[in-house]
Order: C-alpha cells, then structure tokens, then sequence
C-alpha cells in the first residue's frame, strides 16, 4: 500500500484532493499546463464556441456510442467547467494592481 501511496505522490496530472466537498462528496483538484493567461483566454474561447456550435446544430451525434446522449446536458456540464476555468483571482489581482498604480500616479501628479 506504501509503494502505491508513494508511486502516487511522484506522478503529475492526476486528481488530487482539493480540501473540501460538494453535496458531502469530496471534491478533487485536476491540473493543466498552459504558457500564460492568453493560451487559457484562447482555450476558453474554443471551448465556449463549441457550446454554441453544439447548441446551434441538429444535436445528434453520428457515432452510435453517443446516440443516446443529451447534447443540451453535454453543454451544461461543458459550461460549468468553462466558468471554473476562469481567471478570477487573476481579474481580481490585475485590479487591485491597476487600482495601486492609479493611486501612485494621483500621487506624483499632487506633488
């Protein structure tokens, strides 16, 4: 059990837990590599642009192993993980780094 534990531990791209639980089910942390903020705006996009193309077409799907699957569901769930692959805390910093240099430059133009 140890070697499978720490086998584990060594590997990356796996769920790890996250620290707390939805509807008494704990919830886990996956990861992905991007280069900087524009590659995680781009992927959103082409993840937002599929919804509407899924959205505005004929919802059906061609091959038979997902015939049975609920594309309006599919989207949902797609839309759920776009909005958790959003940049908040990101937006929030860039404000609050906007709002100091508004401050300094208020500053230098009193003196």
């Amino acid at each position: 059990m140890k070697r499978i534990q720490k086998s584990l531990s060594n590997r990356d791209g796996l769920l790890r837990p996250s620290g707390y639980s939805c509807n008494n089910k704990p919830m886990m942390k996956g990861e992905f590599s991007i280069c900087d903020n524009d590659e995680l705006l781009f992927n959103i996009s082409c993840l937002l642009k599929t919804c509407v193309l899924a959205l505005e077409g004929d919802a059906t799907f061609s091959s038979s192993a997902h015939s049975n699957a609920d594309p309006k569901a599919n989207v949902i769930v797609s839309l759920e993980f776009i909005i958790n692959l959003l940049p908040r805390e990101q937006m929030v910093t860039l404000d609050d780094i906007t709002r100091i240099l508004s401050k300094i430059e208020l500053e230098k133009d009193q003196l």
